[in-house]
C-alpha cells in the first residue's frame, strides 16, 4: 500500500530519509535507547511524511517479518503499536 499527500503525491517523494544511506535504519543493536537507533530517529523525527510513512508501513508490513526503523520506530515499537491498535478496535467491535 502506498499512501499519498492530501495532493495525491507519492509521500516518498518528500521522505527526509530519501536523502540518508539506508544503512542508518538497519542497526544491528535495535534497543530504543542504542546509539545507532537514535540516529535514525533523529532523522524521522524531522521528517514531514513520518504520518504517512507510519500508516504505509503498519498496513503492509508482515508483523512477523518487522526489522529496521520505521517511521521512528523500532520493530518492537510497532508490533506494541500494532497490537494496541488491534485491541482497540477489537474493543469496539465488541
Amino acid at each position: 500500500m502506498i499512501t499519498t499527500t492530501p495532493d495525491g503525491r507519492d509521500w516518498r517523494l518528500s521522505a527526509v530519509c530519501a536523502e540518508v544511506d539506508p544503512e542508518v535504519f538497519y542497526p544491528v543493536d535495535l534497543r530504543p535507547d542504542a546509539p545507532a537507533v537514535l540516529v535514525a530517529k533523529r532523522v524521522c523525527a524531522g521528517c514531514p511524511v513520518r504520518t504517512s510513512c507510519a500508516v504505509d508501513v503498519m498496513a503492509g508490513e508482515d508483523p512477523a517479518r518487522r526489522w529496521g526503523v520505521t517511521a521512528g520506530m523500532t520493530p518492537q515499537e510497532r508490533t506494541a503499536l500494532y497490537a494496541a491498535t488491534r485491541t482497540e478496535l477489537g474493543a469496539v467491535a465488541a
